[in-house]
């Protein structure tokens, strides 16, 4: 086999490959063998076929079988032989199969750019003082407040706005009941917009043990198509009108919610943990700018492929927020995602490969056991087994990719613990 290795750009590679004439012989008399015993004419029993009268019918057929199996294994022999590692599936060009002459074809694929970094210790980083302010303080205990607060039920009090009611409902339409419209023990807070507007509408001023019958019409772009636009006539009865009581701010607070011995301790806890969620948010600020700096001294055009197919992920998240609230984005939401993920998708290559190749420069390795710890944590927030979803990552072939992403987190540690982190505001702007 003669392999021409073509280096079109940093990070493009073409090779071309040459089979001698016997390979594809061997290759194409296999594949006559399987048609004959698998191809049915009239006249002949099934593998008593001639081989010329084959070779007429099915010579196309018997090529393509052929190649299906020669080029990826010369291909992948290829590969070994030129000590390369392509980031993207071959494109096939110029191919040449004729019987008796070499089969020959170019295939071009991306690599991963060769970097050799320098100067990337001691890089010059600006933090800011952090601080936790008084009025802070008092938002944070005004949302523990509102998480501590309690649903009460309260008779003969009528509903109100932020109310919660507990209630069964049922809805008719031509007076029959309609399937999928009807609830039991259903709790609605109102002004949450669980339901319809003018639905919660209804539900203001009753009181527990109440019944009440109204019709509505469903608006004509509601998302239950069989509903768009139908009037319903609903009944509803109250089983409870709680009221939401919050705990005042006092010292019982304070030991029920955490744990202190009084309102002050409970300041000054719920002081450090803003002050420590302030100094992991700027700590990521600082390795958000030792990235850009380290792009802007190594500038370097990433593989197509990966740009793509980060490109790809990113408009499947966007379009998944979007499709929140409509189906199919405006054309000029849809220009803005793209310039927006493309952006963002060439960052995030090349923060992957520098951060690779730091990794690579500093020797850097992930053992098992962090490999292992990894993927335990990851479940256990995702709140399934570990054993479950290690096989799951199995399966859909993502254990290397979590052990990268460890790998290049080590190396970005391993940057920011060498920089020169300074007092300060950077006055200098990067491109």
């Amino acid at each position: 086999m003669k392999v021409d290795i073509e280096e079109i750009s940093s990070t493009k590679r073409a090779l071309r490959i040459e089979l001698p004439p016997q390979r594809l012989m061997e290759k194409l008399d296999t594949a006559y063998l399987h048609l004959a015993k698998k191809v049915r004419l009239p006249g002949f029993r099934p593998g008593k076929i001639p081989r010329d009268l084959l070779r007429s019918r099915f010579k196309d057929e018997a090529r393509q079988e052929a190649l299906r199996e020669l080029i990826p294994e010369s291909y992948s022999q290829a590969l070994k032989e030129a000590n390369l590692n392509p980031v993207s599936e071959p494109r096939l060009e110029e191919v040449v199969c004729e019987v008796g002459k070499p089969l020959s074809y170019r295939a071009t694929f991306d690599v991963k750019p060769a970097l050799q970094l320098s100067g990337y210790t001691g890089v010059e980083l600006y933090k800011e003082k952090v601080e936790a302010t008084d009025s802070e303080v008092d938002r944070a205990l005004e949302h523990l407040r509102e998480r501590a607060a309690e649903y009460v039920p309260m008779d003969g009090w009528p509903a109100l706005q932020e109310d919660l009611l507990v209630m069964d409902y049922e809805g008719f339409a031509g007076g029959k009941p309609l399937k999928g419209v009807s609830g039991r023990n259903a709790s609605i807070l109102l002004g949450a917009h669980q339901f319809i507007p003018e639905f919660e509408a209804q539900l203001h001023g009753l009181k527990r043990g109440e019944i009440k019958e109204f019709s509505l019409e469903f608006p004509t772009d509601y998302g239950r198509r069989e509903l768009a636009g139908k009037r319903v006539l609903f009944r509803v009865i109250v089983k409870e009108v709680k009221k939401k009581q919050i705990p005042p701010l006092d010292d019982d607070f304070a030991r029920s919610v955490g744990g202190c011995a009084d309102l002050l301790e409970l300041k000054e806890k719920v002081k450090q943990d803003l002050l420590a969620h302030k100094e992991r948010e700027q700590v990521g600020r600082l390795k958000g700018q030792l990235l850009e700096k380290l792009r802007a001294a190594h500038p370097f055009d990433p593989p197509e492929s990966l740009v793509d197919a980060e490109v790809k992920a990113i408009l499947d998240d966007l379009r998944r927020g979007v499709g929140g609230q409509r189906a199919t984005p405006a054309q000029n939401e849809e220009e803005a995602m793209q310039t927006r993920a493309r952006e963002l998708a060439e960052k995030r290559v090349r923060n992957s490969l520098l951060l690779e190749a730091v990794a690579k420069q500093e020797q850097l390795v992930v053992s098992e056991e962090e490999l292992n710890k990894e993927i335990e944590s990851t479940a256990v927030a995702l709140n399934q087994k570990p054993e479950a979803f290690r096989k799951l990552l199995q399966r859909e072939e993502r254990i290397e990719t979590i052990r990268m992403q460890l790998l290049e987190r080590k190396a970005l540690d391993l940057l920011y613990e060498r920089a020169n982190v300074v007092d300060g505001v950077n006055l200098v702007t990067l491109a």
